[in-house]
């Protein structure tokens, strides 16, 4: 987990920056965009190649579960570029909300090591972060006993908070 988190703090970094430099003018909402874009889907991938084990254990389903996940996130993307669009935040709103955008790449990591561990039959519980706070799907999804992998919500999907709780996996060979 250490290593997905100095990457979520990496990209976090990149995206602000490219808020800033929205902000100072060195850069237009369609630049703004596409570099917000390409930062999000690099990292993603770097977590989810993680999370399948390495990049050789890398299948389409892995990719088709960041593509997924990116979907989503282009779509608050556009979100963002049309309220930037329209006067709607100020700078240092622009460069809180751009880098919240980072957090979602731990679910690339959540999904990818979820669909890994499904192949090779292992039992998993959701077990909450006592640190973080919890939306309601979380608290909902915590397990407390080994169930099969299929009957597990990862962390970051179908909940509120996007994994930004820190809720996590924990695995039990079968």
């Amino acid at each position: 987990m250490r290593l997905i988190d100095a990457e979520v703090n990496r990209l976090e970094v990149r995206l602000k920056g490219h808020a800033r430099l929205l902000a100072s003018g060195k850069i237009d909402i369609a630049e703004f965009q596409t570099r917000m874009a390409q930062s999000l889907k690099e990292s993603h991938l770097r977590n989810a190649a993680v999370g399948a084990g390495g990049v050789k254990q890398f299948t389409p389903t892995h990719y088709g579960k960041v593509g997924a996940e990116l979907k989503k996130q282009y779509k608050f993307l556009n979100g963002f570029g049309k309220d930037l669009a329209e006067g709607k935040l100020t700078p240092d709103q622009a460069i809180r909300r751009a880098g919240s955008y980072a957090q979602s790449a731990r679910t690339s990591f959540f999904e990818a090591e979820f669909t890994s561990m499904g192949k090779v039959g292992f039992y998993a519980k959701r077990l909450l972060d006592a640190q973080s706070r919890h939306c309601g799907a979380c608290i909902s999804y915590q397990r407390l006993t080994w169930t099969l992998i299929q009957n597990v919500i990862p962390p970051g999907v179908d909940c509120e908070c996007g994994g930004r709780c820190r809720c996590r996996l924990v695995f039990r060979k079968v």
